[in-house]
């Protein structure tokens, strides 16, 4: 009853009433009951999650605790109850990987590194479960491959190479391995693979028009090569970024 209450309170009120302990709450209670409360993550997500939105996301600086809390209580749902989350309306999934990009993007480097460790802990997720994943890849795959090229190239972000690369390289292992089994386009005989190649190439080329083709090319092989480790991806991202320059 009181978490009812707790909820109702929060959607109702005005956002200078609004309370960031309630996020914090909510964020302790699903890490200390893990899957026990995924079948009430979809009520709480309604009574916070878009109210919790509009606040956070008017601009960088209003509501500090509010972000904060929002995201903690976003990691520990996508960590302890991953069903909970994914059992939400799509136009609410949206709302949480948009949140999350915008995360990533944000220029506060605590604010941008939960982000991408978010990104990365849902990718794990989602790979990881089948029902999930083919529509997951489906709706929002390509729009994320751009989202991290873009912090990966801009830098104001580079502190979060580190998790930049884990998330690029996490994608691209996914695509090569034959992990995405859903079209991502409506081309005639192609698969997914040739597409993702193509796809990155053409995103490279209109980003970055100083990049020869060749470069380009070596690129997006080196880069989609499951035998690379982490540190020799790194690598490939490093002498890419000095090539953009």
């Amino acid at each position: 009853g009181i978490t009812n209450e707790l909820l109702a309170d929060y959607h109702r009120s005005p956002a200078p009433a609004r309370d960031a302990k309630v996020l914090t709450l909510f964020a302790t209670a699903v890490s200390v009951l893990k899957q026990l409360i995924s079948a009430d993550i979809p009520r709480i997500m309604e009574a916070v999650f878009e109210k919790t939105l509009e606040m956070i996301t008017t601009n960088m600086l209003d509501y500090p605790d509010h972000r904060i809390a929002f995201f903690h209580f976003l990691r520990e749902a996508n960590m302890h109850c991953f069903y909970g989350l994914f059992s939400i309306p799509a136009h609410h999934q949206k709302l949480v990987i948009d949140s999350v990009v915008w995360a990533m993007k944000h220029t506060e480097r605590n604010i941008s590194e939960t982000g991408l460790d978010i990104l990365l802990e849902l990718l794990q997720n989602v790979s990881s479960n089948a029902q999930v994943a083919q529509p997951f890849y489906v709706s929002f795959l390509l729009p994320l491959i751009q989202d991290v090229f873009a912090v990966l190239t801009d830098r104001l972000h580079k502190s979060g190479f580190k998790q930049q690369a884990a998330i690029l390289k996490h994608i691209f292992n996914v695509v090569q391995a034959g992990g995405v089994t859903a079209p991502l386009h409506s081309l005639p005989n192609m698969d997914n693979v040739s597409f993702m190649h193509d796809h990155v190439a053409s995103l490279l080329a209109k980003a970055f028009p100083n990049l020869t083709k060749v470069q380009i090319v070596h690129f997006v092989k080196s880069a989609f090569d499951l035998t690379l480790d982490i540190n020799a991806f790194k690598q490939l991202l490093r002498d890419f970024l000095v090539a953009i320059k």
